[in-house]
């Protein structure tokens, strides 16, 4: 990784680090409806498009993955992303990280949700396992996507693995 990388990683840390409680950022995305049934639909976020669809069994042309499928992508996806900023800042080793994301959900018309979301990250590392966990037990309450699924009551289940030992287990049990 370079010192330019690395550089700008830990000046986006410091940056929310000093940043006052209620400062307010904003996200947007553009989604349009391509058809003929509940998709497909194009997503655009500044100069990138992914496309997002439903199965055929509703009413979707199952030519990509499913909304659920990108919300938790988007969420195991945000947690790494800390994982691997903090990494970087704190010079910590890591030779490769995968999250696998499970949500569970009522799956009901009206009123559905998810009640449970437990990832596993497994870490490649030569450094000690306590110094991952306590990078993990960081990463986890940084990441946007766990704070607005715990504070929204969902159930955050975060088993961490290094070189394929599990060495810790987290839970963040909603309204965090």
């Amino acid at each position: 990784m370079s010192n330019d990388v690395r550089a700008e990683v830990v000046a986006d840390l410091e940056s929310r680090r000093s940043a006052t409680a209620g400062a307010m950022a904003a996200d947007r995305v553009v989604v349009d409806w391509v058809g003929p049934g509940t998709g497909p639909f194009v997503v655009r976020k500044r100069d990138f498009e992914f496309v997002v669809d439903e199965p055929t069994e509703r009413g979707g042309t199952d030519t990509a993955p499913n909304p659920l499928a990108y919300f938790l992508a988007g969420a195991a996806s945000c947690l790494a992303n800390h994982y691997v900023s903090l990494a970087l800042s704190e010079d910590i080793s890591l030779r490769g990280l995968s999250v696998i994301a499970v949500g569970r959900f009522d799956r009901v018309l009206i009123g559905g949700a998810f009640r449970d979301i437990s990832y596993d990250v497994r870490i490649e590392t030569d450094e000690p396992a306590v110094r991952i966990q306590e990078l993990a037990e960081r990463a986890d309450v940084m990441c946007f996507a766990s704070n607005t699924l715990a504070n929204a009551g969902v159930i955050l289940t975060t088993r961490i693995f290094v070189n394929g030992v599990t060495v810790a287990t987290m839970r963040r049990d909603g309204r965090a």
